[in-house]
């Protein structure tokens, strides 16, 4: 190979490289992080260990989506963590332990989600009230029907076939992680190749103009609060296959580390600005971030520093970036 040659590839790689960071900078950041824990603890690069992380950052991945979709058209959704806990609890009441249950159980899960979707979206689009007070009620309603419905004392299991999809391989890809990846890649389709994605991000950068432009504001509102809601329902669907029992309060773990990993992918509170390629990114920095602390055998008080102070300074770095660019 030439000299030129090798030079050309060379400033290829640093181009790409250069495009990278300032398009999606988080993933840089994966990859530093996983080389920092991986010195610290070589464990943490074993491929039982990868496989492992990718499982579960699945069922974070997926509600971190929908989260990021509720933040582009300037909203945020804290029912998020309600949805996938009554969305645990439904299915495993409906399943049962029957294999014959599951498609019921998914539509019950679905209809649930589309509903508590169309509420949250009436309430802000058509009533006007804040996001997050909309939201956050209707998180409460969710735990306390989930409370009712129960008594207390949740039922029911995840039907044989059921639990593949939360705990098998396909080639030896965690079927979980495979699953989060076709949605990631529908949605960011959705978001970048139609008309209805190009409103998302019009709303969210500025309703007002958008509306003028003859964007439908109002059912593009109602479509992300709803969308935003399905995704916290695979979110559960996909933990409770993997986890087989009903659990109260199980989807509390997701209710902030989605909008966390979205930011720290490059979703802006503000909206207009994200992309679910770089949330998949967001979600796997969080997760490893979990991972590595609990890998050092830190107590759960510094895993909980650990943990803030690496996301706080990751999207100080990004914002660092972005101006610099």
């Amino acid at each position: 190979m030439s000299d030129n040659a090798v030079a050309g590839f060379g400033g290829a790689r640093r181009g790409w490289l250069r495009a990278l960071a300032v398009r999606s900078p988080v993933w840089i950041a994966v990859a530093l992080l996983f080389l920092l824990a991986s010195s610290i603890s070589p464990a943490f690069m074993s491929l039982e260990e990868v496989r492992n992380i990718f499982q579960v950052t699945a069922f974070l991945g997926v509600t971190a989506i929908g989260q990021t979709i509720a933040l582009m058209v300037g909203g945020i959704d804290l029912s998020i963590g309600g949805m996938v806990t009554l969305t645990n609890i439904l299915a495993t009441s409906v399943m049962d332990g029957h294999n014959s249950a599951i498609l019921p159980a998914v539509g019950a899960c679905l209809l649930a989600g589309v509903l508590v979707g169309l509420i949250n979206g009436v309430l802000i689009a058509y009533l006007r009230v804040t996001p997050m007070i909309a939201t956050l009620s209707t998180n409460s309603i969710l735990f306390g029907v989930a409370l009712v419905y129960t008594g207390g004392a949740p039922h029911g299991s995840a039907a044989p076939l059921f639990a593949p999809v939360g705990q098998g391989h396909i080639g030896g890809v965690p079927a979980s992680g495979l699953s989060w990846i076709i949605v990631a890649l529908i949605m960011s389709y959705v978001l970048t190749r139609t008309v209805f994605g190009r409103w998302v991000y019009a709303v969210g950068a500025n309703p007002v103009a958008a509306g003028l432009m003859g964007v439908p504001v109002q059912p593009v509102l109602l479509g992300a609060y709803t969308l935003s809601s399905l995704m916290a329902v695979l979110g559960g669907l996909l933990i409770t296959a993997y986890i087989g029992n009903p659990s109260l309060g199980i989807g509390d773990q997701f209710l902030l580390t989605s909008v966390a990993a979205a930011v720290v992918g490059g979703t802006a509170l503000t909206g207009g600005i994200g992309s679910i390629i770089s949330t998949i990114g967001g979600a796997l920095f969080i997760m490893e971030a979990n991972s590595f602390t609990n890998i050092a055998h830190m107590s759960t008080g510094t895993q909980y520093i650990v943990q803030g102070v690496i996301i706080a300074l990751s999207v100080l770095v990004y914002r660092f970036v972005l101006r610099t660019n």
